[in-house]
C-alpha cells in the first residue's frame, strides 16, 4: 500500500520519540533562538515566571515573553502539519532574486554512446521545466497585546492567539503549494475521465451497472497509463479525505467472484487534503480542498519548487499607547513556489456510484 499522508498521519508521527529543534526569533534586530522539545507528541511549553504585563518592564523579561511567543505558534504549527513536501524540492537561500524565469527549474541530460577513434565527444545539457514565473512574495499576520489583557491577566487568551498564528502559517504554505495544482486549469491532455466496469471486469459506457471500487481502480489505472504515455509518470495522489477507505480497498490486492486482482502498483504515496478554513472576527476565509470529484496524480520533485528567503520570523514592536495596545506581536516570511502543473499533473474524474 502506498503511503498515506494526512494531517492524522502526520500528526501521529509526531508523537514518536523525541524531536528537539532550534526555533529562531528576532528581538530588537538581535536573533536569538529558543529550543523546541517534543516527547512521545508531548511538546514542553514556557510557563511564565511573572503576569504578562510585568513581562514587558525589562529587556531580560521581554526576551523571556518573546521566547513563550515563539513556542506557542509552534504548537500551533504542530495542530496543521506540512502536507505538500513529497511533491515539493526545499530551496532556501536568503540571496534569491525576487522574480526566478521558468528556464530556471533546469536539470541535466546525459547519454554515453560508443566512442569511435577521431570522433567528437557527445556533451550533455540542460533542459528546462516549462512553468509560469515565480515571485518572491511577502506574508505577514499579527496579533496584539491589550492593557484588557494585562489588567485581566488574560494569559490563556494570549496563548489561543499564539497557537492560532502558527496554524494560520502552516496552512497558508499547504495553500501556496497545493492550490496550484488544484486550482489549475487543466488541457485535455492532462485529464483521465473515470473508467466503468462491472463485476466481472467488463467495460460499460456509464455507471449503471457499474462496481464502484473496481471502476475506481480502472480509473486509477488508466491515469497511470495517461501520465506514463505522456512521459511524465505520476506517483503520488492528491485526493480528498473523504475517499480514503475506497483507495485502500481498490489499491490492494482482494478478490470479486472468484477473480482475483492484485495490489495496485505504481503510486508512492497519497496526500489527503481537504482546505482549511478559520474566522476573524466576523469575517471568514477558507482555502479550498481537493474537490469530492477529482484527483491528481503528480510527478514530483522536478517541477515543483518550494523557494525560501526567509523563514518565519516573530517580531517584537513598541506599544501603541492611543489604542492601548501595550504590544504587538508580527510575524513575516518571504516565499516563491514554482509549479510546472502542466508538465507534472494528470486530472482525474472519479466515477460516479451507481
Amino acid at each position: 500500500m502506498p503511503r498515506i499522508i494526512s494531517i492524522d498521519t502526520l500528526k501521529a508521527q509526531r508523537r514518536k520519540g523525541t524531536i528537539e529543534e532550534q526555533v529562531p526569533f528576532s528581538y530588537a534586530g538581535e536573533t536569538l533562538r529558543v529550543t523546541k522539545k517534543i516527547v512521545n507528541g508531548e511538546m514542553e511549553t514556557f510557563e511564565l515566571s511573572k503576569p504578562i504585563g510585568e513581562m514587558l518592564t525589562s529587556e531580560t523579561s521581554h526576551k523571556e515573553l518573546l521566547q513563550k511567543v515563539v513556542l506557542d505558534v509552534e504548537l500551533g504549527r504542530e495542530q496543521v502539519p506540512l502536507l505538500y513536501t513529497p511533491i515539493y524540492e526545499r530551496l532556501q537561500d536568503p540571496n534569491f532574486p525576487q522574480q526566478f524565469e521558468a528556464k530556471w527549474a533546469q536539470y541535466g541530460t546525459v547519454v554515453f554512446f560508443e566512442h569511435l577513434e577521431g570522433e567528437e565527444v557527445k556533451f550533455g545539457s540542460l533542459q528546462a521545466e516549462e512553468g509560469p514565473i515565480a515571485r518572491i512574495k511577502g506574508y505577514t499576520a499579527g496579533f496584539e497585546y491589550t492593557k484588557e489583557m494585562e489588567i485581566f491577566n488574560q494569559t490563556f487568551n494570549f496563548e489561543l492567539l499564539n497557537r492560532a498564528f502558527g496554524e494560520a502559517h502552516n496552512a497558508i504554505l499547504n495553500h501556496l503549494h497545493l492550490g496550484p495544482i488544484i486550482q489549475h486549469n487543466y488541457k485535455a491532455a492532462n485529464k483521465t475521465g473515470p473508467v466503468y466496469v462491472d463485476e466481472t471486469g467488463k467495460r460499460l459506457e456509464n455507471a449503471t451497472g457499474s462496481h464502484y471500487i473496481l471502476s475506481l481502480r480502472e480509473t486509477l489505472k488508466q491515469a497511470l497509463k495517461d501520465s506514463r504515455a505522456a512521459k511524465r509518470p505520476g506517483t503520488i495522489l492528491l485526493a480528498h479525505p473523504v475517499h480514503e477507505e475506497d483507495l485502500k480497498e481498490a489499491m490492494s490486492s482482494f478478490t470479486i467472484q472468484a477473480t482475483p486482482y492484485r495490489a495496485l502498483e505504481g503510486i508512492s504515496d497519497i496526500i489527503f487534503y481537504d482546505g482549511w478554513e478559520t474566522n476573524v472576527g466576523k469575517k471568514s476565509y477558507s482555502y479550498p480542498g481537493v474537490p469530492e470529484d477529482k484527483m491528481y496524480l503528480i510527478r514530483p520533485k522536478r517541477g515543483f519548487k518550494e523557494l525560501i528567503k526567509q523563514d518565519l520570523q516573530i517580531n517584537a514592536y513598541p506599544a501603541d499607547p492611543s489604542r492601548l495596545v501595550l504590544n504587538q506581536i508580527i510575524g513575516d516570511f518571504w516565499r516563491g513556489v514554482f509549479a510546472a502543473v502542466d508538465e507534472n499533473v494528470q486530472e482525474i474524474t472519479l466515477p460516479a456510484q451507481s
